[in-house]
């Protein structure tokens, strides 16, 4: 696949859908599919239908769904997700089989059809239903059938487990590159993720450099909990990056991953420990993944993450980065605002004339340094020439102030705060 193609692809993608994270920002809307499914002469393959594709402006953080039968009922699970405005990211199969064949659950996912059916349980449940699958690369062809199948079926977007433990990728960069072509093939304008072990010695061991040349995004594993032990520390240390007397915390952990992937040029959708419980870990697990410029997060995973954790997202909701045209904007003046370029912002949104906008136009911001069509993009709070903020939930004054370029020290004093850890929703902080 050519970069124009793939560029070309994103940029059509991120003009009509908004697309994540950067951060992965996975919306509502359903949309006619632009590409269409293969007839491959088989009965596994399915025509394509309308599908649903990631919408404007709605973003949702995900929990992942590993089977039935170890993460719950259906019903439930639907339940839970809709009283807290969050999604679903649904294992669908394992390299080219699908989940039935590990789980023995009477919903279990055992082709297209049985996807179909859970698309439309979830969605009709307010639910945005978003699938996943393990990449082995052992049959690159018919693994990107799988996917494409799945997407065709009814998910919003495929998210790519892609790892070099053992059970999961065994191909070749070759392989990936392959599976790649085939995916676009059949999927050109299908949002795809890629879902990685981050730590910086795991990332050398797997492909993403050709995954980088097909996927929109990366979502790391971002697995602190786990993390924490002093093998890890030693490796951490040893690849350069020293979690200090702290250990593994979850701002060290996130921000470890987002440098390891940074050469990828892609948006980031963080995924954090359900193992551990919700509190001030997780509290700070949300407030660096919005300070790192990620629109939603996920959950890995349902059967294993406390009501805290759900509670928590849902008084933290996403933060879309887009901008609205106000009168007297220009590409200019909002470039110097958000700190990229008019070129980067004409790219990102397929902006053929520059000095053309209109009022309540829908810009997305890519940040400075980022790709025109799969950058990460600059935070959802106001440009920063704003000189008022108002607190939003999750916000920290640390968030704020990276937000903001400038510091917790200079913010507080600024606004007579005396205790840098208080803010509440709703205050209005002048911005130094």
């Amino acid at each position: 696949m050519s970069w124009q193609r793939r560029s070309l692809s994103r940029r059509r993608l991120l003009t009509s859908a908004a697309a994540i994270p950067l951060a992965f920002a996975l919306g509502s809307q359903r949309v006619l599919a632009r590409g269409s499914a293969p007839s491959w002469g088989t009965a596994e393959a399915v025509p394509a239908r309308p599908r649903i594709a990631i919408g404007p402006g709605d973003p949702k953080h995900l929990a992942w769904v590993w089977q039935f039968r170890h993460d719950g009922d259906r019903e439930v699970i639907r339940d839970v997700l809709a009283s807290h405005g969050l999604g679903i990211a649904m294992k669908t199969h394992d390299g080219v089989d699908w989940m039935s064949k590990y789980d023995d659950s009477a919903e279990a996912i055992d082709g297209p059809d049985t996807i179909d059916a859970l698309a439309r349980f979830f969605e009709d449940g307010g639910v945005p239903f978003h699938a996943w699958g393990v990449l082995h690369g052992e049959d690159p062809a018919t693994e990107a059938i799988r996917a494409s199948q799945v997407l065709s079926a009814g998910a919003r977007s495929v998210i790519l487990d892609l790892e070099a433990h053992s059970g999961f990728w065994r191909g070749t960069d070759a392989d990936a590159a392959r599976f790649g072509e085939e995916l676009r093939r059949m999927q050109p304008s299908a949002f795809v993720a890629t879902s990685i072990d981050a730590r910086p010695w795991e990332v050398p061991r797997i492909p993403m450099a050709e995954f980088a040349q097909f996927t929109d995004a990366i979502a790391p594993q971002v697995y602190w909990g786990a993390f924490n032990n002093a093998p890890n520390i030693t490796k951490y240390r040893l690849s350069g990056d020293d979690p200090g007397d702290a250990g593994i915390t979850p701002r060290f952990a996130l921000q470890s991953a987002i440098r390891a992937v940074s050469d990828f040029g892609l948006p980031v959708h963080p995924i954090g420990d359900g193992t551990v419980a919700g509190g001030a870990e997780w509290s700070d697990f949300i407030d660096e993944s919005f300070a790192s410029r990620a629109e939603a997060l996920s959950v890995w995973r349902f059967g294993v993450a406390d009501e805290a954790v759900w509670q928590l997202l849902r008084d933290s909701p996403p933060r879309p980065s887009t901008y609205a045209v106000q009168s007297g904007d220009t590409l200019s003046a909002l470039a110097g605002e958000w700190g990229t370029t008019v070129d980067a912002i004409a790219a990102a949104n397929d902006i053929t004339n520059p000095n053309l906008l209109y009022i309540g136009q829908e810009l997305r911001i890519p940040r400075a340094g980022g790709t025109a069509g799969g950058g990460s993009v600059a935070p959802a709070p106001a440009p920063i020439a704003a000189k008022r903020y108002t607190v939003q939930p999750g916000d920290s004054l640390w968030s704020i102030a990276i937000a903001f370029d400038t510091t917790v020290d200079e913010l507080a004093l600024a606004n007579g705060i005396t205790n840098q850890g208080l803010i509440r929703i709703g205050d209005t902080l002048d911005i130094p």
